[in-house]
């Protein structure tokens, strides 16, 4: 299937609805139309009556995905899921399997919470998942934005690290040296945290690439 967009190029939808070069001008939402016609043969194309009904299906679709901000890594972890599922998924049960067992809002307040408590030392995670997203994002901007303003920054750290399937382990905070003659100064912990931030990303960037 191949539907020409009516979008904007200027529309926050434009990601998945305009033509994608690397898929020979097709748009995003038209391809996983065409895979799960592929994962579900007859039963996919059997649920759309005519042209107008598909058009409500890319329409009502590309909507969600734009407006949950999911991201490619998590639409390939849903067409895995949907592999093992005899029946094709309504929205509500695809983003499930993009996201699995994913509580997106509790972790980020997590992340916050933690990340604040990291440079004493007594910071908890429930999962590594989420350690490694704070880290992409980032303990200035975890401190600094709202929870609204981090929402959709965080749906695509934390739902490509859910992707991953596994993690490297949390590594213990690196003490910070004092001053010779002195003791630490609040700049200085902030600095040591900072470094060691950027250095843990680094790590988290080397272990997704398969370094």
């Amino acid at each position: 299937m191949k539907i020409q967009p009516q979008m904007s190029s200027t529309s926050p939808l434009s990601v998945w609805l305009d033509p994608h070069p690397a898929l020979d001008g097709v748009a995003l939402i038209d391809h996983l139309f065409n895979r799960m016609d592929g994962l579900y043969p007859h039963k996919w194309r059997s649920a759309f009556s005519n042209e107008r009904s598909v058009a409500n299906w890319r329409q009502a679709w590309a909507e969600g995905l734009s407006e949950e901000a999911v991201t490619l890594i998590e639409v390939r972890a849903g067409l895995r899921a949907c592999r093992r599922q005899e029946w094709p998924p309504s929205f509500a049960e695809f983003l499930k399997a993009c996201r699995p067992s994913a509580d997106y809002g509790a972790a980020l307040i997590e992340a916050v919470e933690q990340m604040a408590r990291r440079e004493s030392g007594s910071d908890q995670w429930s999962h590594p998942a989420i350690f490694w997203a704070a880290v992409k994002i980032g303990a200035y901007d975890l401190s600094r934005r709202t929870l609204k303003e981090l929402a959709p920054e965080w749906g695509r750290a934390f739902g490509e690290q859910i992707a991953l399937g596994q993690w490297p382990e949390i590594p213990a905070r690196l003490p910070a040296l004092p001053a010779p003659g002195g003791t630490h100064s609040s700049d200085v912990g902030e600095k040591t945290l900072m470094a060691m931030l950027e250095r843990l990303k680094a790590e988290s960037a080397a272990h997704q690439l398969g370094g």
